[in-house]
């Protein structure tokens, strides 16, 4: 799995990015939990977007890496405060 933080090259089910750290994001639909190939960007179930916001646009959760929309001040994730 390619890391969309750095580009490092992980092994297939690796959680967290040897490259950078940041943990890596699941192979499903965040919306309706059907499997996803981890190069798509759309579910082939739902239609939902599966990759995260723009970085431009968002921000960047320091705890799991997941880009949250701007304004967010809670990670959609994990939950934790955006600094």
């Amino acid at each position: 799995m390619k890391c969309k933080a750095c580009g490092a090259l992980n092994d297939a089910g690796a959680s967290f990015c040897k490259g950078c750290g940041i943990k890596l994001e699941a192979s499903e639909c965040y919306q309706c939990g059907a499997p996803a190939d981890p190069d798509a960007l759309f579910c082939s179930k739902c239609g939902s977007k599966l990759t995260s916001n723009d970085p431009v646009e968002g921000k960047t959760c320091q705890s799991c890496g997941f880009v949250n929309s701007a304004g967010t001040m809670y990670c959609q994730r994990c939950n934790q405060k955006i600094l």
